[in-house]
């Protein structure tokens, strides 16, 4: 779950709630604790975030690129 800071709210910083941080506004924060989706969900029942959905991009192999064969120029004979 992610969400995105639609003002400055203090919160809890670590699960034990025994420091404090300002989420600060437009700030994206990554839920992927549950003491994290807790306060998440707290802060979008009282309007000061969205949930939002981020689009990662997919990591691509990337491609081989083949080597053309080098063209052999035919030997010509020289007149003299």
């Amino acid at each position: 779950m992610k969400i995105k800071m639609l003002r400055d709210v203090k919160g809890s910083s670590n699960e034990s709630g025994n420091a404090t941080r300002v989420y600060k506004n437009n700030e994206i924060i990554d839920c992927d604790k549950q003491w994290k989706v807790d306060l998440a969900n707290n802060f979008i029942s009282n309007n000061s975030a969205i949930e939002v959905k981020v689009d990662e991009p997919k990591e691509t192999k990337a491609k081989t690129k083949t080597k053309k064969k080098a063209t052999k120029k035919k030997a010509t004979k020289s007149k003299g």
